[in-house]
């Protein structure tokens, strides 16, 4: 391989300038039982006394009235959606709770092959690390999951958009878990399996580089790879 055209990054000679922030599912994690119906099970049991269809109904009806209000950058939240159906149907729901038993308790997560190896490529070289996922559950859940599987001691700071508000591409999901991180955007790498959210999106918002995981279309010049465990190959002590 000819360095002189491969992506080629030397770890910033400031330690202070070192962060890495990577996707949730998919990059770090992937569920290995588990699925929606299971999700949507322990989501009708919060409302014993209304039948699926009512739930369904007015969860839909909530749903699209928030998409066409405040776009599709615009996370809802399970946290608010939660809210709703309690002044709908009278219940006096623990959301957190909620979150955790459709989730977690639903799913069994496993890690990637070769994510833990690459989290501690970069935590051993003094990089904070972060986490930023799509999804409407809280960080805190998130958090839960990552310590799940074992990498708790592995990543300094976990951001959800549902923790922002906005979802992916948008520059406040970049901003927030940049600056979770005690971090400028042109110190900070990102690397995900989305092209536009994961690899484009934190180019567009100035950070220093990122990486697409994408076993269709490995490239050294741009920055796509086949498998997390790449992703160190592209730097240098």
């Amino acid at each position: 391989m000819d360095v002189l055209r491969s992506l080629c990054y030397m770890h910033d000679p400031d330690p202070s300038r070192r962060f890495f922030a990577f996707d949730m599912y998919g990059t770090l994690v992937k569920a290995r039982f588990g699925n929606m119906d299971d999700i949507y099970d322990e989501f009708y049991r919060l409302f014993p006394d209304a039948s699926r269809e009512d739930v369904q109904r007015e969860y839909q009806s909530f749903y699209d009235g928030y998409s066409r209000e405040h776009g599709q950058h615009v996370e809802l939240t399970i946290e608010h959606l939660l809210e709703h159906m309690d002044s709908v149907f009278g219940t006096h729901i623990d959301s957190l709770k909620a979150e955790n038993d459709m989730m977690r308790a639903t799913h069994t997560f496993i890690p990637v092959r070769g994510a833990e190896e690459t989290l501690r490529y970069f935590r051993d070289r003094g990089y904070k690390i972060g986490v930023l996922s799509n999804t409407s559950y809280r960080g805190a859940v998130v958090k839960g999951l990552l310590e799940d599987v074992g990498f708790d001691k592995l990543i300094d700071t976990v951001i959800s958009s549902a923790d922002v508000g906005y979802r992916k591409p948008h520059d406040n999901a970049y901003s927030a878990v940049v600056e979770a991180l005690g971090a400028t955007r042109d110190a900070c790498f990102f690397a995900g399996d989305s092209e536009d959210k994961d690899f484009l999106g934190p180019r567009r918002f100035g950070m220093r580089g990122s990486f697409l995981i994408d076993p269709t279309r490995p490239s050294r010049e741009t920055g796509i790879v086949s498998s997390i465990a790449d992703i160190p190959s592209f730097f240098r002590d």
